[in-house]
């Protein structure tokens, strides 16, 4: 096997070696398996909970269209609502070209993570031309407006929650906590933009906040997120992801925070 990494059990390593062998391993899924990975731990992550609070709003979205199914009136439109959601992915996923093209400078690891963003794209394209195939006969079956509305904000749904937001997002967010560079911030920039455009906002949700089961799931490491302050229990100590949603309050994905459990 070409391009092999391994670790020597029979030493022990020092800081940057591990480091060295991490960024090995990031960059050999990026480039040769086109899998975006999570940021390893970086010296430059934000060292303040105001900087941590400051990255997630990269992410923010205002409502500013409607839903792209709502313009649906009947069976007659659903094959051009189906293309101009084909065509604003090709859009984005051509607008990480650009990104490519005009920011020649960039360090190899980022070309890798542009190139890998594409990648994802790319496949939620493939999967969405899959499933317009496969439920091509159904819509054929609805016959009211409103259930045509549905499978198409069901298909919507699924292809922002699974392959952009999931995919994308959840490894921006590191590379903007570790402010890895401008060029993260540009990548979301165009992605908000697709995802507007479709008719998706965030919810507002700030740092101190209750928590909203409806709308948010706790992380993992929240479990060991201690406090003795009675006022913080169950309270957001970091947001990891907003919850989207389409305009018309339809919920496309739940956001994630960290929040602060009770010291038992």
């Amino acid at each position: 096997m070409t391009n092999e990494i391994m670790f020597d059990t029979s030493k022990e390593y020092e800081h940057q070696e591990t480091k060295n062998l991490l960024v090995g391993v990031r960059k050999f899924f990026q480039s040769e398996l086109k899998v975006i990975v999570p940021e390893w731990i970086s010296t430059k992550k934000c060292e303040t909970k105001e900087a941590a609070a400051g990255a997630i709003t990269s992410f923010y979205i205002e409502k500013t269209a409607e839903p792209i199914y709502a313009t649906c009136n009947g069976y007659d439109d659903v094959r051009d609502i189906l293309s101009c959601f084909e065509d604003r992915l090709n859009d984005l996923l051509d607008s990480m070209d650009d990104l490519l093209d005009r920011n020649t400078d960039l360090d190899d690891e980022s070309k890798n993570s542009l190139e890998s963003y594409a990648g994802a794209i790319e496949k939620c394209l493939n999967v969405y031309n899959t499933q317009k195939k496969r439920r091509a006969a159904k819509f054929k079956e609805l016959s009211t407006v409103n259930e045509i509305r549905d499978e198409l904000q069901q298909l919507f749904g699924e292809m922002i929650a699974n392959y952009i937001i999931s995919v994308l997002f959840d490894a921006l967010y590191e590379r903007i906590n570790n402010n890895s560079g401008p060029i993260y911030e540009m990548v979301i920039k165009e992605v908000n933009n697709f995802l507007a455009t479709n008719g998706v906002y965030t919810k507002s949700v700030a740092i101190g906040d209750r928590i909203e089961p409806e709308y948010m799931e706790p992380t993992t490491d929240s479990s060991e997120n201690f406090t003795d302050d009675f006022n913080k229990f169950d309270a957001i100590d970091e947001i990891r992801r907003y919850p989207y949603l389409f305009a018309d309050g339809v919920k496309i994905i739940d956001g994630q925070a960290r929040i602060w459990r009770r010291k038992d």
